[in-house]
């Protein structure tokens, strides 16, 4: 076996020798480190004559004879003292930023510059962690997405250490050794290892492309390299065939609709009819999402004026929903069976405190993955072509929604949106059934200007 390679260099004292040598020429002492196969310099301002000099000196560190003269011992423990004092700031940086000394830092060091990281030393996923944090207190985004972010960057930690890209430790990186390919490998790993969607990685990517622009902003990565991360988002592709543009899988039609309500009318399985009606509540309650679904309270409920208010988790707002009669109905078959229990349906614990981010995830995830697996087994017996969520349940409200003449704005507000970009962006694609009773309403005016053949 070799001997192990040092963590950081030490430094040795030779005479700047070219040329033919003279023995009665004078050469400058040098301070010598070689790193990564890199020799890096520093004159002493110290001049030696070849036969006054040892390289033996100083604990092998070189040094100059007695011959030298009276001034012998005071050049000796001035060369060792420098030499020490670099060889110790090479240590304390190995052990402050593990792996990082380069050729730069050894040569600031020897021309007595002060050792500043751009990053300052930050941990790329600490940081990342931090502006979600900052984010989140100032209600910038809702705790879905904080603790969504989070549970990314948990990912993020299990790639560094599966592929050996972590850095100081296994499992970690420094902010400025974020680049281009790192996040490309992390793309294609979530692809082939994770198994995950475009949509998904996007989602991953978000608090770590905001993390890099404020970096940027801040100069702790370079700005070129932010820029192009900035670019490493999925684009979706876009098809033309008639299938997608007839059904794309995430909404339900009136006639699967009515299959599943069919379904449930005939189902025999107490939990899995649950299941059925607050998917039901969902649609009929414009769209509510799953999180907003499992903690609903009876507090959020006005009977009398027949709506529905609540701070939705996502997007930590106050959201009025009026409620129909089909969810009404919903509501007082469940009143019957959780009297005097604080939240409506039973997917929660009572106990379960609303503003402990890490305990609601934690339901959170335990109850749609519960319902969800249900759900999956009913769309698969009624004969759909893709998977039945909870999810679906509000994609088949907009849709039905904005087909019944329903305008974008208003199903923007019913389904809490923060603005219509978001409505339309989501759902522009389905609007078929709108566009054409909209050309329809000018039928008459057209038919004046028809050209008669």
């Amino acid at each position: 076996m070799g001997r192990p390679k040092r963590l950081y260099p030490l430094g040795r004292y030779r005479l700047h020798v070219r040329g033919e040598i003279d023995p009665a020429k004078q050469y400058l002492v040098q301070l010598e480190y070689t790193w990564n196969r890199q020799v890096i310099r520093k004159g002493m301002n110290i001049f030696v004559r070849l036969g006054d000099w040892n390289e033996k000196a100083n604990k092998g560190r070189g040094g100059v004879r007695a011959s030298y003269g009276p001034e012998a011992n005071r050049i000796n423990s001035l060369l060792l003292a420098r030499v020490d004092k670099i060889d110790s700031f090479l240590a304390e940086f190995q052990q402050k930023h593990p792996n990082q000394i380069t050729e730069q830092v050894i040569s600031d060091l020897l021309a007595d510059k002060p050792l500043t990281r751009e990053d300052k030393g930050k941990d790329f996923i600490e940081f990342v962690q931090e502006r979600l944090e900052s984010d989140y207190s100032r209600n910038r985004i809702g705790r879905s997405r904080y603790e969504n972010g989070k549970s990314g960057m948990n990912i993020f930690r299990i790639f560094l250490r599966a592929t050996k890209n972590g850095t100081y430790k296994p499992d970690s990186i420094y902010l400025g050794e974020i680049s281009v390919e790192l996040i490309d490998e992390y793309i294609r790993w979530r692809r082939e290892i994770k198994q995950n969607s475009d949509a998904t990685i996007n989602h991953a990517l978000t608090p770590i492309l905001k993390a890099c622009a404020y970096a940027s902003e801040m100069k702790m990565i370079d700005h070129a390299v932010n820029a192009r991360i900035q670019d490493m988002r999925i684009t979706s592709k876009i098809s033309l065939s008639d299938e997608d543009n007839e059904f794309d899988g995430k909404y339900l039609s009136k006639e699967q609709m009515s299959a599943l309500l069919e379904y449930y009318n005939t189902c025999t399985e107490p939990r899995r009819k649950e299941f059925l009606e607050m998917f039901f509540f969902a649609f009929h309650a414009c769209g509510l999402r799953v999180v907003d679904v499992m903690t609903l309270q009876w507090g959020h409920v006005n009977f009398e004026k027949k709506e529905l208010r609540k701070i939705m988790i996502k997007t930590n707002k106050r959201h009025v929903i009026p409620l129909t009669e089909p969810a009404l109905h919903i509501l007082h078959r469940w009143q019957e069976k959780r009297a005097g229990c604080r939240y409506v349906f039973n997917l929660v614990k009572d106990d379960l405190d609303l503003d402990d981010a890490e305990a609601l995830y934690k339901s959170r995830n335990n109850a749609t993955k519960c319902i969800n697996q249900s759900l999956a087994v009913v769309g698969e017996q009624i004969g759909l072509s893709f998977t039945l969520s909870m999810h679906v349940a509000r994609h088949s409200f907009a849709v039905f929604a904005l087909n019944k003449g329903l305008s974008m704005s208003v199903v923007s507000r019913l389904l809490g949106h923060g603005s219509t970009d978001v409505t339309e962006k989501v759902y522009a694609k389905f609007l078929p059934e709108t566009l054409s009773a909209e050309v329809a309403r000018l039928k008459e005016d057209f038919a004046s200007l028809e050209i008669v053949r």
